[in-house]
């Protein structure tokens, strides 16, 4: 299995574990981590390995965002460049935002367990991803206003969706620590824990209740919520119409039925391996 300078990759039992691993360094996102981090989700949704994704760290926080070694490589040569700065800025960015958005495009659920700090970019980060569960003591920011910068990378078309309006805003133009107590509060987290061993226990017991399920069940699921998030109950209907009528696969429902009398697990189809080119 590949060795990562960012993360630890564990796949057992259909569940992936994804832990980021710079404790050192407070797990903040520097070069290898924006190309190792979709490298690592694309690889697991492409070759269908896992039924569900759990996300950690390592250390006392989460993430605390951008690692300031960005701004010394490309991205410093990029600001420097007036006549082609706000083009080449642009893409830098989309790139960032990419590597982020490969969860909200892979097929797996994922689910992030978060402990202490999420800052900034940290945010950004479990913004994307299906499930959020924390401890008690978490806390996130939007830290980007406080250092003279509009937050990027996907909170805000993400948030906005999760939580109240007008507390996206108030979070926003303040940069204040939103904490754990108040994110489950809000609807952020499903959930929050003790400490972090308890949270990373329920994250994968999560996992293992997704992963009882047919995968290709769950998929649709996935996208159908997706989908709906951001048309309207109409179209949502439209479109789930259209996915049951052309993905309905009658064997992972008898196999449903059967477990669900058995009580032994289902033997489901699995995901296939997605197709990322031809020839």
């Amino acid at each position: 299995m590949k060795e990562y300078s960012c993360f630890k990759l564990l796949t057992e039992k259909n569940i992936s574990h994804v832990l980021l691993n710079r404790p050192e360094k407070r797990n903040s996102m520097n070069l290898d981590f924006w190309n190792e981090f979709p490298e690592i989700i694309s690889k697991i949704d492409q070759e269908g390995i896992a039924q569900a994704i759990v996300i950690s760290s390592t250390g006392p926080h989460f993430c605390s965002g951008l690692d300031v070694s960005l701004f010394q490589s490309d991205l410093f040569n990029i600001i420097k460049d007036d006549g082609h700065k706000g083009i080449l800025l642009m893409e830098y960015i989309k790139v960032l935002q990419d590597a982020l958005g490969v969860m909200q495009e892979c097929r797996i659920p994922v689910i992030s367990a978060i402990q202490g700090g999420c800052i900034g970019g940290g945010l950004d980060l479990v913004c994307a991803s299906d499930i959020r569960l924390g401890t008690e003591d978490c806390y996130f920011s939007i830290l980007e206003t406080k250092l003279g910068l509009v937050a990027d990378l996907g909170t805000f078309p993400r948030l906005v969706k999760l939580i109240p309006d007008g507390l996206v805003r108030e979070l926003a133009f303040t940069g204040r620590k939103f904490s754990g107590a108040e994110a489950l509060a809000s609807g952020f987290l499903n959930n929050t824990y003790p400490d972090q061993e308890s949270t990373i226990k329920a994250a994968f017991c999560l996992a293992k209740k997704i992963a009882a399920n047919a995968p290709l069940t769950v998929h649709g699921c996935k996208e159908a919520i997706n989908f709906a998030r951001d048309h309207s109950t109409t179209d949502g209907l439209k479109w789930v119409k259209m996915w049951n009528s052309s993905m309905l696969n009658m064997k992972d429902i008898e196999e449903g039925f059967k477990a669900s009398v058995t009580k032994k697990p289902g033997q489901f189809a699995t995901l296939p391996q997605k197709i990322t080119k031809i020839g």
